[in-house]
C-alpha cells in the first residue's frame, strides 16, 4: 500500500493575481497558508489487468489498459490525466478522498492533483522536488484539462507552511514568511473558519474573472492591482508581528475581491459577514473563488465566543484547523511492484510532449474537489 496526503489551504491575500491573465502582464503575489485539512491518495496492488479508480464522492471507474479508454473529461478527469501522464495502465487500485466538502474554496482539487503526482511519481521510482510536483500538478489541471484556475493552490499544497508566492512569466517563487513563533501562534489562534453549508461551481466565476482580466476591464485590473498591494502589506505586517492588521487587510481585500465577478458574494454571505463584524471580527473573506464554501475571519480571542455563537445560530459550522508545515507527504510506501508491468508500451507518457490539447469546455465541473 502507498498512502500520500496533501494539505488544503486558506489564502490570506492576493487571490486572483495568480491567474495567468493577470500575472503574465503584471506579476502576481499571494500570501497563503496550508492547513491541517487534507486530501488523500491510496494506491494498492490489483491482480486484474486494469486500473480501478475509486473517488469519494464519485462513482467507481474501471480504466482498461487502452489509451482509447482514457477520456479527458468527466468527473474523474484529474486522476485519469495523472494516470496517463505516468503511463499507468494495469495492476492498480487508486482511491482518493478529501477531509473538506467538494467545491468549498480550500483548493482541494489542486491538493488532490499534488497528491496524485507525488503518489504516482513514487510508484514509478521518481523523486521530484516540491516545485516540480507543483508544476506538474498545474500542468495537469490548467493546460491538459483546461481548468480556469490560478497556481497558488498547487504550490501551497506541495510546500506547506505560510508563504508569499510570486508569479510572473519566468516562473514561481515560494518564500516562507519570516514570522516569530509568537506571531505564528497568534495568527493561527485568531483565524476562524466557518462552513456555510453550500458548495459552488467555481469554474464560471473564474472564467468570468479571466475574461474580464484578459480584456483589461478597468475596474477589474484596478482591483487586482490593489489586491496585490494588499498581499505585499500582509507579508510586511506578519514579518513585523502586527498580527491584528491582518483583520483590516482581509476586510479591504474582500471589498476589492467582490469587484472581480458578479457572483463572488450573495445576500446570505453578506449578512453573515456583517454579523461577524458586528460581534468583533476585524475582517474576513470567502475562501477560494467565492459564491459559497467557507468564510474565514480574523477575530481577537476575546470576541471569538460571540462570533461563533452568532454564526452558528445562522447555520454555519465552525471548522478547527492548524497550519500545516509539511506539505505533501508520503505517509506509507510498502508497495513493491514491477513498473514495467504497470505500464502499457507505446503510449503517451511522462516525457512525451505530444499530449492531446486541453478541451475548450470540460464536460463537468472542472474543479473536481473544489
Amino acid at each position: 500500500m502507498l498512502i500520500v496526503r496533501a494539505p488544503t489551504r486558506i489564502s490570506l491575500a492576493g487571490g486572483g493575481t495568480d491567474l495567468e491573465a493577470y500575472y503574465a502582464a503584471y506579476g502576481g503575489l499571494v500570501v497563503s497558508a496550508a492547513i491541517t485539512r487534507y486530501c488523500y491518495v491510496v494506491v494498492q496492488a490489483d491482480s486484474a489487468d486494469r486500473v480501478e479508480v475509486i473517488g469519494s464522492p464519485y462513482h467507481n471507474l474501471t480504466v482498461q489498459p487502452s489509451v482509447n479508454g482514457l477520456a479527458w473529461n468527466g468527473s474523474l478527469a484529474l486522476p485519469r490525466a495523472a494516470l496517463r501522464h505516468f503511463r499507468l495502465r494495469r495492476g492498480l487500485r487508486v482511491s482518493f478522498g478529501s477531509e473538506v466538502p467538494p467545491g468549498t474554496g480550500l483548493g482541494s482539487s489542486s491538493s488532490l492533483a499534488v497528491a496524485l503526482v507525488q503518489a504516482f511519481a513514487a510508484l514509478v521510482g521518481e523523486s521530484p522536488g516540491r516545485a516540480e510536483i507543483a508544476e506538474l500538478a498545474s500542468e495537469l489541471e490548467i493546460n491538459r484539462l483546461g481548468m480556469p484556475i490560478g497556481r497558488q493552490d498547487q504550490y501551497i499544497a506541495a510546500f506547506g507552511g505560510v508563504n508569499a508566492i510570486s508569479f510572473d512569466r519566468s516562473g514561481v517563487e515560494v518564500t516562507p514568511i519570516a514570522m516569530s513563533a509568537t506571531t505564528r501562534r497568534r495568527l493561527e489562534r485568531n483565524l476562524l473558519l466557518f462552513f456555510t453549508g453550500s458548495s459552488r461551481h467555481s469554474s464560471e466565476i473564474l472564467r468570468q474573472q479571466q475574461r474580464r482580466t484578459a480584456h483589461n476591464v478597468p475596474d477589474v485590473i484596478e482591483a487586482l492591482h490593489a489586491i496585490k498591494a494588499l498581499a505585499a502589506e500582509t507579508r510586511r505586517a506578519l514579518e513585523r508581528g502586527d498580527v491584528d492588521a491582518i483583520g483590516e487587510l482581509l476586510d479591504e481585500g474582500w471589498q476589492r475581491k467582490k469587484k472581480l465577478a458578479s457572483s463572488i458574494s450573495n445576500a446570505f454571505i453578506d449578512e453573515c459577514y456583517a454579523l461577524a463584524r458586528s460581534r468583533g471580527a476585524l475582517g474576513g473573506k470567502v475562501t477560494g473563488a467565492g459564491g459559497g464554501g467557507f468564510l474565514l475571519f480574523y477575530c481577537p480571542r476575546r470576541s471569538q465566543p460571540a462570533v461563533r455563537s452568532a454564526l452558528t445560530a445562522c447555520g454555519l459550522t465552525p471548522v478547527d484547523f492548524r497550519f500545516d508545515y509539511a506539505g505533501v507527504q508520503i505517509l506509507l510506501n510498502a508497495l513493491k511492484l514491477d513498473v514495467a508491468r504497470l505500464r502499457a508500451p507505446g503510449q503517451v507518457g511522462a516525457r512525451d510532449r505530444t499530449s492531446p490539447p486541453a478541451p475548450s469546455a470540460p464536460a463537468s465541473d472542472p474543479r473536481l474537489l473544489g
